[in-house]
């Protein structure tokens, strides 16, 4: 079965030409089945305190899943005294066509900088129903500071994925309490595949972390712990592509679609959308056959 993925940093829905649409973000990745989006907020006034993942779900029809590690008081107070509650987000989210058995955000370390804005990042998993398999599906989004800030993040997406078959179960064995009452239980998928921005390219450090060192005998070789690049199992060259509109960054492909190694032999096609302009960032599309 075909699928097509996407990632996309929507930049909060702000264009290359400085406007807010997120008509436009939703019209560039209406094909894909399964997506994974960046810079998602809630509760901004910039951008008239909007849900932008209800709404971006809403627009497509689509099943989705958003979380956040960056989550702070917007609420108001009343000239009568009532609490107006709201939150201020900054997360990521997963939309699917199809539905998401079960889901977790993770929050990734942080370490704290004292004199350079960096915030906390975290990466959603959702266990999308694909007809026929379940697969997880990771939208991640990691410091764009430095190696040093990104190494402990990659390392715990690294963890986070592998452990997740023993780990992620929303709940164990079967038992009859109101909460689950009527609810299938999900098992957690070996498949996975994360998306997202990654903010490292394939010349930095953290890349080889990911998905495995040179050897100068049979070139990059990811352990079993590690993970493949689509972009390169559809034929591209790995230092080729570039995903952030940035004219001092030129090809500067740092957002990535990296799958376990079951599924090497799924990708069919892999491409930029550099004619998209509604964010700061270009959106991966992937192609796979599962």
């Amino acid at each position: 079965m075909k699928v097509l993925c996407a990632s996309y940093n929507i930049h909060f829905g702000i264009g290359q030409d400085g406007q807010y649409d997120l008509g436009r973000i939703v019209d560039t990745v209406r094909d894909a089945d399964i997506i994974a989006m960046q810079e998602v907020i809630q509760g901004w006034p910039a951008a008239q305190y909007a849900d932008q993942a209800a709404e971006i779900a809403e627009a497509l029809n689509f099943h989705y899943v958003y979380g956040s590690t960056f989550d702070v008081d917007a609420s108001e107070t009343g000239a009568d005294g009532t609490v107006h509650n709201r939150r201020r987000r900054f997360g990521n989210m997963v939309a699917s066509r199809w539905p998401i058995r079960t889901s977790r955000t993770l929050p990734l370390p942080h370490n704290a900088l004292p004199h350079a804005f960096d915030l906390q990042r975290c990466a959603v998993e959702a266990v999308v129903a694909v007809p026929g398999r379940d697969v997880r599906v990771y939208s991640a989004h990691t410091s764009h500071v430095a190696p040093g800030q990104r190494m402990p993040q990659v390392e715990a997406l690294l963890e986070m994925i592998g452990s997740a078959p023993a780990q992620g179960k929303a709940w164990d064995h079967e038992y009859d309490m109101f909460q689950v009452q009527g609810l299938e239980r999900c098992s957690i998928p070996d498949s996975a595949i994360l998306m997202g921005d990654l903010n490292f390219s394939p010349q930095e450090p953290e890349y080889p972390v990911m998905c495995g060192e040179v050897t100068p005998f049979v070139g990059r070789q990811p352990r079993a712990d590690q993970l493949l690049d689509a972009w390169v199992l559809a034929g591209n060259d790995e230092k080729v592509g570039d995903s952030f509109n940035e004219p001092q960054h030129p090809g500067y492909r740092i957002d990535h679609c990296l799958l376990t190694h079951d599924l090497v032999d799924a990708v069919t096609k892999a491409w930029l959308d550099s004619a998209a302009k509604g964010s700061d960032h270009y959106p991966l599309f992937v192609e796979l056959n599962l």
